[in-house]
């Protein structure tokens, strides 16, 4: 297999600084008491930070050239928000026409209410952004998006996880079937944060699924999973499995500041770097 490159973004989010703005200062401690650190910032309207934000993560893109940019969910913070999606489209249309832009739904994206699907709010993001769940393939790797918001919570949706979960398998199988030296994941919550029988949170997929999942990816030796939806960086690796959560694009809810994330692959393994981005300083 020769080296290939891709960029991981995450949380683009648009809507999500003003929505944190105006903040009080009893607010942002409660905040901070959760492990959620939210700036101070008079209330404001509008996405500016995170058009400037997204605008130059595409900028590094077509500098960088890479064979693909794939988006961890959470493209906007209010999923029935035109002017929000419109943004989104607005600049994702900037990146070069030779570099194909991926998007992964996350739960702003796909949940009315941020949290639970509905075969409505389904239909929605898949007539904005195609299918929720599908694979491709580059340079003798397999790549599989997953919705792993329908996976937290399939309640509303009978079937779709059923119908996920046989996805992977079948498609791992014939990957490794057809030769595919590679195999990576990407969703929007990880599976697990720091280990694979933690606790069931807002923040990582519950045991139940996960264990399933888990399965399937060792059985087929899939290398690396990529997320989002933590709003900072995280890395575990269990079994040879990378389990790596990246930073946003946009709001920062930790300590690692606005960024990106670039990915390679060889022969000799999966490697990549988080670079933060000027106008998130």
């Amino acid at each position: 297999m020769s080296g290939l490159s891709f960029v991981v973004l995450a949380d683009t989010q648009f809507g999500m600084f003003a929505h944190s703005s105006g903040k009080t200062p009893e607010q942002i401690a409660e905040a901070r008491a959760r492990g959620l650190i939210f700036r101070p910032a008079p209330k404001f309207e509008g996405f500016a930070p995170e058009t400037a934000l997204f605008e130059e993560a595409v900028r590094k893109a077509n500098d960088l050239r890479p064979r693909f940019v794939v988006v961890c969910g959470d493209m906007v913070n209010n999923a029935v928000d035109d002017a929000q999606q419109r943004e989104v489209r607005r600049i994702a249309g900037l990146l070069d026409p030779s570099i194909r832009m991926r998007f992964v739904p996350g739960n702003h994206d796909v949940a009315f209410d941020t949290l639970k699907p509905t075969p409505a709010s389904l239909e929605h993001y898949r007539s904005a952004y195609g299918r929720d769940y599908y694979s491709f393939t580059e340079a003798e790797v397999v790549f599989i998006v997953i919705n792993t918001t329908v996976i937290a919570q399939p309640e509303a949706v009978p079937g779709e996880w059923e119908a996920q979960l046989d996805f992977v398998d079948r498609t791992l199988h014939a990957a490794r079937s057809n030769g595919a030296e590679r195999a990576i994941l990407f969703g929007h919550h990880p599976l697990f944060v720091a280990d694979p029988d933690e606790d069931d949170t807002y923040w990582n997929v519950p045991r139940e699924r996960r264990r399933l999942l888990l399965e399937l990816m060792r059985k087929f030796g899939v290398d690396a999973m990529f997320a989002g939806h933590l709003h900072r960086n995280t890395f575990a690796e269990v079994d040879g499995l990378q389990m790596v959560s990246s930073g946003p694009v946009g709001y920062p809810l930790g300590e690692d500041p606005s960024g990106y994330r670039v990915v390679s692959l060889d022969r000799t393994g999966v490697r990549h770097e988080y670079r933060a981005l000027e106008a998130g300083q």
